[in-house]
């Protein structure tokens, strides 16, 4: 299953250009390529996940029954060898009223379950008093090809073990994503290791395919679009509450959720204060699209602010040029915050900024447990640029998403001026 697509041009997910679902579906958003270099290297068959996010990343796929509450039992199974297809465990009825209408294309063997005692299929009956429409037939032809290819389970347990006997990988030593993965495996007696994946799947996740690249695009554009309307509805008068809800609402409109909004170094969303002129603050905005997240942040000033902000953002101006300009493959995290910061001391200044490197994808931060990573082509980084430090007469904060290329780095989405004055 090779790793191709172009990315995309930036664009909002609500204008024209292709979807989420267009992009994903005729292969999954995982970099399959890197998935198989990584498990090899970490002597891995194998790949098996139960939690959302690592099944969407998988396959595309997204349990809806995960978000209302309902207990996990959608599994996807990944094997070493490129030559299988992946592996998806789903009880019958998601599949015939969630799954099937998604129409993905790439190779993927479907290994449904009953989650019904004596009950021989959870496919709405069909009554006859009126003819079936396509969607309904197609729904129906899709669960009958399923289960006419691998014969409907008990329940999720024996599903899953016959999806592991498929792939061949009923022995030898495969990465799981839940305790309860490892109690199936060990209560049937399998020959098999089962080691933690979380650490595997963030080295996977560090590099995008183009899938993920044109997703990432799509979101960070639309985020830092959302984050800037709304920072112009900043005035003396304003609740952080009202900035907030404004950004969310800007996000919707573009086709993103939003996630967070620091505002003023405030994150906690109970806490309300009210903007007065000659404010300085800082708004950090995190929304996600198809999944994939922007982190996007600025100062803004609410009329003049003290000479001291001009100061700091200039500085932290100053900073982030040299260390967006340093990115390329090779250059560890610490290298950058170490650069950031001498930056800032050769030009005589002496305020405390992070210059903090992460990977952003399907997380906002989502190598948290890699330590001082190396920079790869593929990548997507943020250098958050926050000020570290109180009695300036307010908060500051600059920050954009880069792709790391094969020879530096662009930025993922447009990039607008340092500070927003309103």
């Amino acid at each position: 299953m090779p790793d191709t697509g172009p990315a995309a041009a930036p664009q909002g997910s609500l204008l024209p250009g292709r979807s989420s679902v267009e992009i994903l579906r005729s292969a999954p958003p995982i970099n399959l390529e890197r998935a198989f270099e990584v498990m090899a290297r970490e002597g891995l068959d194998g790949l098996v996940v139960l939690d959302p996010v690592n099944l969407y990343h998988l396959t595309g796929l997204w349990p809806v029954t995960s978000r209302m509450g309902f207990p996990l039992n959608a599994y996807a199974v990944l094997s070493r060898d490129p030559r299988q297809p992946i592996a998806i465990v789903a009880a019958e009825f998601a599949y015939y009223y969630l799954i099937a209408d998604h129409g993905f294309e790439y190779p993927a063997e479907f290994f449904l379950f009953s989650m019904a005692t004596g009950v021989a299929t959870q496919v709405f009956p069909d009554l006859g008093q009126a003819p079936l429409s396509a969607g309904e037939r197609a729904r129906r032809a899709a669960v009958q090809a399923a289960v006419g290819r691998q014969a409907l389970s008990a329940d999720a347990g024996a599903a899953l073990l016959k999806a592991l006997r498929s792939l061949g990988l009923d022995h030898g030593r495969i990465a799981v994503d839940s305790p309860g993965i490892t109690h199936i495996v060990a209560a049937a007696g399998l020959p098999v290791e089962t080691v933690p994946a979380e650490l595997t799947l963030q080295r996977i996740r560090l590099v995008k395919s183009p899938r993920e690249l044109e997703l990432m695009r799509i979101a960070a554009t639309a985020n830092a679009a959302a984050a800037l309307a709304a920072a112009q509805t900043a005035r003396a008068g304003a609740s952080y509450r009202e900035l907030r809800s404004s950004f969310y609402a800007e996000a919707a409109r573009r086709g993103n959720r939003g996630v967070f909004m620091v505002i003023g170094g405030v994150s906690a969303e109970g806490v309300e204060r009210t903007l007065r002129d000659g404010d300085a603050f800082l708004f950090d905005a995190v929304s996600e699209g198809a999944g994939y997240h922007g982190d996007f942040a600025r100062t803004v000033f609410v009329g003049e602010p003290d000479a001291a902000m001009r100061r700091v953002t200039a500085a932290i101006t100053l900073g982030w040029s040299a260390v967006r300009d340093a990115l390329r493959p090779g250059l560890r995290f610490s290298e950058i915050t170490a650069l950031g910061r001498e930056t800032l001391r050769k030009a005589g200044h002496d305020f405390r900024v992070a210059f903090g490197p992460h990977s952003v994808g399907l997380y906002h931060t989502d190598a948290a447990g890699l330590g001082d990573i190396v920079l790869e082509p593929g990548m997507v980084i943020s250098v958050d640029c926050p000020v570290m430090q109180t009695g300036l007469g307010g908060s500051a904060h600059l920050e954009d998403l880069s792709l790391i290329t094969a020879t530096g780095s662009e930025p993922i989405h447009p990039v607008s001026a340092p500070v927003v004055q309103v």
